[in-house]
């Protein structure tokens, strides 16, 4: 398999509200990260669109209501690896996007009693001529690891032990087939660094055929 090496500087996705004054809590629109990775794992072809996950995460399978999952860390600093979990329930499954995000932020809270939705970072992206939908937020993460349960702790709850300095990061994209669902967790420091990773393969998403 050919490697696969993106130089992602700036990934100018056209995307709605991309406004150079952006709103507290919003991504500005466009999906844009600065990022070096290696998209050379093996590729995940599911709901009319091929994700290439990056080499270095490791590939833990499916289960559950898991389609894939991939580990990566922990970075020096932090005790846990980050994951990311992807859900697909066929065409029309799975639920909307508002009601999956607000469940999302609802597996986070904040140390000092805010709303994490209200400190959330929102964006919607166009990522090959599909509406890509993320949010980002980070605290206390109540959902269970592995991304364990309906999206991870949503609709059959978490394993109730609530995580500190946790960093959330996911998206819903409008595939060709029906949703797909991604959601990103871990201790901040090495979520943060596996996010980076995360966007490029999602910005490298291309639909199939």
């Amino acid at each position: 398999m050919r490697t696969l090496v993106l130089l992602i500087a700036t990934l100018a996705l056209t995307g709605a509200g991309c406004s150079a004054d952006k709103a507290p809590g919003t991504f500005g629109g466009a999906l844009s990260r600065a990022s070096t990775v290696a998209l050379d794992g093996k590729p995940l072809a599911l709901a009319g669109v091929t994700f290439v996950p990056p080499g270095i995460w490791k590939d833990t399978g499916a289960g559950g209501m898991r389609t894939a999952s991939y580990a990566f860390g922990p970075v020096q600093g932090d005790a846990d690896s980050a994951t990311v979990v992807v859900f697909y329930f066929g065409q029309g499954g799975g639920g909307g996007v508002a009601a999956n995000i607000e469940r999302w932020l609802g597996q986070m809270s904040r140390p000092d009693g805010g709303d994490p939705a209200a400190a959330a970072a929102r964006g919607d992206d166009l990522v090959d001529g599909m509406a890509l939908h993320r949010v980002e937020a980070a605290g206390t993460y109540m959902g269970a690891s592995m991304g364990g349960g309906m999206m991870g702790g949503g609709m059959m709850g978490g394993d109730g032990a609530g995580r500190p300095d946790y960093f959330m990061s996911a998206a819903v994209l409008e595939a060709p087939q029906g949703n797909l669902f991604f959601k990103l967790t871990g201790p901040e420091k090495t979520a943060r660094q596996m996010n980076s990773q995360f966007l490029a393969a999602l910005a490298a998403v291309k639909k199939a055929g």
